[in-house]
């Protein structure tokens, strides 16, 4: 049932907040798709008390939630190549890469962000736990996305030491590349959420960094992204490139 609530609210999105998820919309659903025919005995005074609690576990499913994965095959893909067409062989060449990075991160893996299905509950979830002023007792639901918050700050800091390692760069001390995740995933979901209100704000911003001066198109993601990386790394002294192994 729960699984179901969660797929209803990705389907049909989060309106007000779980509470618009009721027991007879998420029977109609298992009964549609899947077969399964329940009525209110099987689950209140067996499973929950009341609706409240049904309503809390259907937060709590949607916090658990690992937004690390957005990642599509297709964006994992320009990743890789864009490391193989790379000159890593000068440091103009890599810094080209990073540019080339912050470009394509700033529009295809910014639109697996914005358009996952699962993201805009999260974040309502989020928004929801973040305005409870009462944090005296335990809070599953903050415990649960705190959870997921370090699951993708872990995958990005992986993500973005792998690629600096093949590209000769390191973090500038004292920052590191944990901060540089954690800016990273900040700068997608306030973006994110402009996106999602104000478009024209965030996307189509032409910019002479093609070649020969060509004019691209980035969002305010990529550029920002950029920023970030010239500003939380450089070059490692002596560094040479070794064959890539993909």
């Amino acid at each position: 049932m729960i699984s179901s609530a969660v797929q209803i609210l990705m389907d049909e999105g989060l309106g007000v907040g779980a509470e618009s998820i009721t027991l007879k919309r998420v029977f109609g659903y298992l009964e549609t798709n899947r077969g399964i025919r329940l009525h209110y005995a099987s689950a209140l005074g067996r499973i929950w008390a009341d609706l409240h609690e049904f309503h809390h576990d259907v937060a709590l499913a949607i916090a658990s939630l690992d937004m690390s994965v957005a990642e599509s095959e297709a964006t994992m893909a320009g990743f890789l190549n864009i490391l193989r067409k790379a000159d890593r062989t000068t440091p103009e060449g890599r810094w080209r890469a990073v540019n080339r990075f912050c470009l394509f991160v700033g529009e295809s893996s910014f639109n697996d962000l914005v358009e996952s299905p699962a993201w805009p509950i999260w974040v309502s979830v989020w928004a929801v736990s973040a305005a409870n002023p009462n944090q005296s007792e335990p809070d599953l639901i903050r415990e649960a996305l705190t959870k997921s918050y370090d699951s993708l700050t872990s995958n990005l800091e992986f993500a973005l030491n792998w690629a600096m390692g093949l590209l000769g760069l390191r973090a500038k001390a004292p920052l590191t590349t944990s901060q540089l995740s954690t800016a990273v995933s900040a700068l997608a979901e306030g973006c994110g959420l402009r996106d999602r209100l104000r478009r024209g704000d965030i996307r189509d911003i032409k910019l002479p960094t093609g070649t020969k001066g060509r004019r691209e198109y980035w969002t305010l993601f990529g550029v920002e992204l950029e920023a970030l990386c010239t500003h939380f790394l450089e070059e490692i002294p002596g560094w040479e490139p070794s064959p890539l192994g993909f």
